[in-house]
């Protein structure tokens, strides 16, 4: 079999570092261990191959809407041409109404994912859902937008590398970080504003608000806060392992009243996190109670409350038993249910009939899970 993951924009320097991106990366990634997998997304043109998977960055003839997530891409119908199936990434695009069209015009099966992103599209005029083979929706949170299509609905979550991200010999500081892009809907002034000002507030990510990052830098001042811009690889997974406990306070209202209905349909900072044996602290929104099991891999906190954030928080600084064991049951959830071998496994099987794998595996993933859309993910439900 044949995949054909497509994406609007790239992962990483020269492209952007956010969920949205990371997540066709890492899945296509994995999957190429399985099955000939290859990856094309947009901006400045290159080919180049991560872990043996290809990527072809394509130049758009030009982009519909303002957001670079609708190229205009006539190159895509040869790749789909080449394709057994079609899976593409952000679902409100234009880029995704040209998958479904061109990969219906071949006869290929296409499948769509959302990562909550959108720019200029003609999904209605085209019926894009409609006539796509399935949806492949990233947690039960984000299916609810999707729900008279439920059919051909298959939750696949997110994952981690567990190799790539795993614990380190290295002491952990009494601090708390944040992973992610500094904008107003992921609430990180919140962090600031909870815990004690003595506590040491670690910040990996690029600002992509203007005000939104003066504003953080004015409650930083006379505080132990630490701005250590965008972090990839091993300088993120050394922040993850000395790192006491991770924050992702993320709201649906941000400071400035905007509503963010989608802010976060995943969470792949908490997979990598608790994969790293840190515990987690996020608030209870979107699809991160999917993945945190209250008390027991981390803390959920009510979304807007800087006080909930900063008690949680001091309370995992203060007792480093209880962090420690609540870090360690992070990464057996994690092995257990949401690495990329997990997720890959559950789009192949999505995708339809296809030959046995020889002896070929996803390194290090754990098996296939067994029920595809299940609500369940350990005692509260449990994926970014």
């Amino acid at each position: 079999m044949k995949v054909l993951h497509v994406s609007p924009q790239t992962f990483g320097p020269g492209g952007v570092v956010g969920g949205g991106e990371r997540y066709p990366l890492e899945l296509a990634r994995a999957m190429a261990g399985v099955t000939e997998t290859r990856l094309v997304t947009y901006g400045a043109p290159r080919a180049l191959h991560v872990d043996g998977l290809p990527v072809q960055v394509y130049r758009p003839l030009r982009y519909l809407g303002h957001k670079g997530l609708s190229p205009l891409a006539p190159s895509l119908l040869l790749e789909i041409a080449r394709a057994d199936v079609v899976h593409c990434h952000q679902m409100h695009t234009f880029l995704a109404d040209q998958c479904v069209l061109f990969a219906r015009l071949l006869r290929k099966p296409v499948f769509l994912t959302d990562h909550a992103g959108g720019d200029r599209n003609l999904n209605r005029r085209l019926r894009t859902f409609e006539r796509a083979t399935g949806l492949l929706l990233v947690s039960h949170f984000n299916a609810r937008d999707f729900a008279r299509f439920a059919p051909r609905i298959t939750v696949i979550y997110g994952g981690v590398d567990p190799a790539r991200f795993a614990p380190l010999p290295l002491a952990r500081r009494r601090s708390v970080l944040f992973a992610g892009r500094l904008i107003p809907y992921k609430g990180v002034h919140h962090i600031i504003e909870g815990v004690a000002p003595d506590t040491e507030v670690r910040l990996a990510g690029a600002p992509y608000h203007d005000a939104y990052a003066r504003h953080l830098r004015t409650l930083a001042a006379g505080r132990d806060v630490h701005f250590l811009g965008p972090l990839l690889g091993e300088d993120l997974r050394r922040e993850y392992c000395r790192a006491s406990v991770l924050v992702l306070p993320s709201v649906e209202v941000d400071l400035y009243g905007k509503r963010y209905p989608k802010s976060e349909i995943l969470g792949l900072a908490l997979l990598e996190a608790m994969a790293c044996e840190t515990p987690v602290v996020c608030s209870r929104i979107g699809g991160m109670p999917e993945l945190v099991v209250d008390g027991v891999t981390g803390r959920l906190v009510p979304p807007g409350s800087s006080a909930a954030a900063g008690e949680a928080v001091e309370s995992l600084l203060d007792d480093p038993a209880l962090a420690r064991r609540l870090g360690q049951a992070g990464r057996e959830h994690v092995l257990a249910r949401f690495t990329w071998g997990h997720v890959a496994q559950r789009c192949l099987s999505a995708y339809g009939p296809r030959p046995a794998p020889a002896s070929q595996n996803v390194a290090a993933t754990g098996a296939p899970a067994k029920v595809l859309s299940e609500g369940s993910a350990g005692p509260r439900g449990a994926a970014g």
